[in-house]
C-alpha cells in the first residue's frame, strides 16, 4: 500500500485565507442594507 504525506497538503490559517480580514466588507453591507432598507420604505410610503 501507498502511503500519503498528509502533511505536506495542510496549510494554516494565514495560507488557507482566501479574503481579507481587514472588515471594509462589513461596512459595505452595511451601508447598502441600511440604503435599500430606506428606499424600500419611501417606495411603499410613495405608493401608499
Amino acid at each position: 500500500m501507498t502511503q500519503h504525506d498528509d502533511d505536506k497538503n495542510k496549510l494554516n490559517t494565514t495560507e488557507a485565507r482566501q479574503g481579507e480580514t481587514s472588515g471594509h466588507m462589513r461596512t459595505v453591507l452595511v451601508v447598502s442594507l441600511t440604503l435599500a432598507v430606506v428606499c424600500l420604505a419611501l417606495w411603499f410610503m410613495i405608493w401608499r
